[in-house]
């Protein structure tokens, strides 16, 4: 008995699950069923009496690929042996044709582990120096060639990188030919490379797949798209996918495959599922209005039946640390109000904005997990620092001493190292005492080992001289004084290398805002701080905790939560600084709009004035996204949760703002030409919400240590804001160039006012 594959669709997606025959193009808004859609149109060609073995059904990662087996399997209780991944199918196909590999035996697939084996291997041979040239950038560039399906012997080298990535895969290659292997792209080039130079095994594979299906067609890259074009002679292909959420451009992905398909397939259909079962009216057409200023998208509307919904609500404040508590306290309400932890995500552009946030969730004692990425103070770089500190503080402690001994790298070896810590044994001396001393070090090693050492003591005996007092200055000095923001630059491949550098230099504004409360702290009383993070809440999918879950927009994508907070919407964080390259551009607004559609019942987006990067302060723009979201989708709060109301509305236990209308402000004064801050420059810049604070937290926070002489305003003042009206002043702090004021209001609670904006707005009772 045949399954009703059409039950519960609408239209559209009928139409997509019955076209079978000719190239079809399905363009699949987020949240429209796009993989049900897939599933019973396998189905649907199976129950045509298509054996399921002729169907080649490719999507991207492998656990899609199961999903998707498991769907039809329970839809029609068939096996379905060929739903599989691009690198899984080019692995079966050259498995099943090794004759035509040249291969002399069957060959072993390499992981990046025996890549970096090899490489070392062909550097040794070449003679390539690492200081000169990076190898992993040189594997990198090789990747990329090969992946673009280059003739990497017929390049014209513009640089050194280039000559050298020549040389080296001349010989890579002749060795993988020769001990049979093959790396992950070689899953991919290799059955093209076949199809192309073997004419009758090409046509063999289209004839045995006389359907084929490829999910997420927006992400697919230069062989993957080759590959395919080899193997649809016969037409009956189905491309799924959204321009939309194109968004790994950076990683090889090229969206011209999609946008071109109904060029590339003559006679191809289209269908477009624009009908969104997941979010609210609200959210999709604020990221409606987000994607439509791309020109690289097919234009269609995502619409839905599903309530209004509530509007988006901004969160306006003064910086990330701001931020990190409007957005923790908004969250605690929620749970409050008896909303599931795990039913909230916190997205953000780069892993660096996390520490902020989780500092805040910390506070607020809310757990959380961070999905596809590490907690901040976990990360490899960030540790590396951190055992470099530790050192700083305690040159006793073997254990950081250890890890940084090759970081960067220096060339000490086991034996060098043991020798090393065994002298400071033997003569009852400290490790920094053999480090100080060269007399000592000349008896520990000799040769090339005598120059590593050396090279460890120069940078102890410059870390030494740094002030314990200030952590800030002292990450500062270990990042310039040992080079390891060049270590990860060289030793990985470049994303993932600034990547490092950012987290490391993030590391700074972590120490510099543990400094300005805790004045006396110093150096070990922040490291004790992070200890005491470390240990605390660890990241761990804990499915019996109810958890809140932290990830960057691109982990977001294929998931859906019912609150999305996402944060950082500024020019040069989000959208990221770039080069005024409009791709790129329209990338970060396909990722905006990827983020947007993940939310089903409310969507929050925060923006800070000034953000802290790297220890230094930075003035940025609202994010131009935030303006292309209609005005009426807002909701516009301040950093406590107040609504923020236009003039002549009922404004008690509100924020007050004055709404702009000759400067074409929208939303409630906050997001349009320059409204976006007319709270802020009225003086509204925190706000901070300090319910549940214990009270050595509001002392941390409120006792200001910077109590000046020329200072307008003294602790116990008396005074009255021309919004707020009376408070007491409770300190002042920060920075002369960025000195705020901590005001206690008689109606409005606890609030830290900028003085440059607030100055105007203060006199005394």
């Amino acid at each position: 008995m045949k399954v009703d594959v059409y039950k519960g669709m609408n239209d559209f997606q009928r139409e997509a699950i019955a076209s079978l025959e000719g190239p079809l193009l399905v363009v699949a808004g987020a949240g429209s069923g796009k993989t049900r859609v897939i599933t019973h149109r396998i189905a649907n060609i199976i129950q045509q009496d298509v054996r399921a073995d002729r169907i080649l059904a490719i999507t991207f990662t492998n656990k899609a690929a199961g999903e998707m087996k498991e769907r039809v399997e329970r839809l029609i209780n068939v096996k379905t042996p060929w739903i599989t991944t691009f690198h899984s199918a080019g692995l079966r196909i050259l498995k099943l044709e090794q004759a035509y590999t040249g291969f002399s035996h069957p060959f072993s697939v390499m992981d990046e582990d025996d890549q970096k084996r090899l490489g070392k291997r062909i550097c040794k041979e070449l003679k390539i120096d690492p200081k000169m040239i990076d190898p992993r950038k040189i594997i990198w560039r090789m990747s990329q060639w090969k992946n673009q399906l280059v003739d990497i012997a017929k390049v014209e080298p513009n640089d050194d990188l280039d000559l050298w990535t020549q040389k080296y895969h001349a010989l890579y290659a002749t060795i993988c030919q020769e001990e049979c292997l093959v790396d992950f792209d070689d899953l991919l080039v290799k059955p093209v490379r076949l199809f192309e130079q073997h004419e009758e095994l090409r046509k063999k594979y289209v004839a045995r797949f006389p359907y084929i299906l490829i999910d997420e067609f927006q992400d697919t890259n230069q062989v993957q798209y080759r590959l395919i074009r080899l193997l649809s002679d016969h037409g009956n292909i189905c491309a799924t996918g959204d321009p939309d959420q194109a968004i790994y451009g950076w990683r090889g992905a090229d969206i011209e495959n999609i946008l071109n398909f109904e060029r590339d397939y003559v006679g191809c259909k289209t269908v477009l599922l624009e009908e969104n079962y997941r979010s609210s009216k609200t959210i999709l057409r604020a990221a409606q209005g987000v994607v439509a200023n791309n020109t690289k998208r097919k234009d269609k509307t995502i619409r839905t039946e599903n309530p209004e919904g509530k509007p988006l609500q901004l969160l306006a404040v003064d910086d990330e640390m701001d931020e990190s508590l409007a957005v923790s306290a908004a969250i605690d309400r929620m749970h409050q109000k008896g909303r599931k932890l795990s039913d909230i995500a916190v997205f953000y552009r780069t892993n660096a904005q996390s520490r902020a946030l989780e500092d805040g969730l910390r506070r607020r004692g809310v757990p959380y997990r961070i999905v596809g990425g590490t907690r901040f103070y976990d990360r490899r770089e960030v540790k590396d620092v951190l055992a470099y500190l530790k050192w700083i503080v305690n040159p006793r402690d073997r254990i950081s001493l250890e890890r940084i001994a090759n970081i960067p790298k220096r060339g000490l070896g086991e034996a060098t190292l043991e020798q090393f810590f065994s002298l400071a044994a033997d003569l009852g001396v400290a490790f920094h005492e053999v480090l100080e001393r060269d007399d000592l070090l000349e008896r520990v090693a000799v040769g090339r080992a005598a120059k590593a050492m050396n090279d460890l003591a120069r940078v102890w005996r410059m870390l030494r001289n740094l002030p314990q007092g200030s952590p800030e200055t002292c990450v500062r000095g270990v990042l310039d004084m040992t080079g390891i923001e060049e270590h990860y630059r060289v030793t990985e491949e470049p994303a993932e290398g600034q990547e490092r550098v950012a987290n490391v230099r993030e590391l700074i504004t972590g120490a510099e805002q543990y400094h300005l409360p805790n004045p006396t702290g110093g150096l070990p009383g922040f490291l004790e701080q992070v200890a005491l993070v470390t240990d605390a809440n660890p990241n761990e999918v804990n499915h019996d905790v109810d958890q809140v879950t932290l990830m960057t927009l691109h982990a977001a994508k294929g998931l859906e939560f019912a609150y999305v907070f996402i944060t950082g919407c500024e020019q040069g964080v989000f959208p990221l600084e770039r080069q005024g390259n409009i791709a790129d551009l329209e990338e970060e607004r396909r990722l905006m709009y990827v983020g947007i559609t993940r939310a089903k019942q409310e969507l929050y987006l925060s923006r800070a004035r000034c953000r802290m990067q790297y220890g230094q302060t930075f003035r940025n723009e609202p994010s131009q996204f935030l303006q292309e979201i209609p005005e009426d989708c807002f909701e516009s709060r301040d950093a406590t949760g107040r609504r923020v109301l236009p003039e002549g509305d009922d404004v008690r236990g509100t924020t007050m703002v004055n709404r702009d209308k000759e400067a074409g402000a929208t939303v409630a004064g906050l997001v349009g030409k320059a409204a976006l801050d007319a709270a802020l420059a009225m003086g509204i810049t925190t706000g901070l919400d300090l319910k549940g604070a214990t009270q050595r937290e509001k002392k941390a926070y409120y006792n200001s240590p910077e109590v000046r002489a020329d200072d307008p305003y003294q602790p116990g003042d008396r005074i009255i804001h021309s919004i707020f009206g009376r408070g007491t002043v409770a300190g002042m702090k920060g920075p002369t160039d960025r000195r705020s004021i901590l005001i206690e209001f008689d109606a409005h609670g606890p609030k830290e006012l900028q003085m440059a904006f607030a100055a105007g707005k203060l006199s005394r009772e």
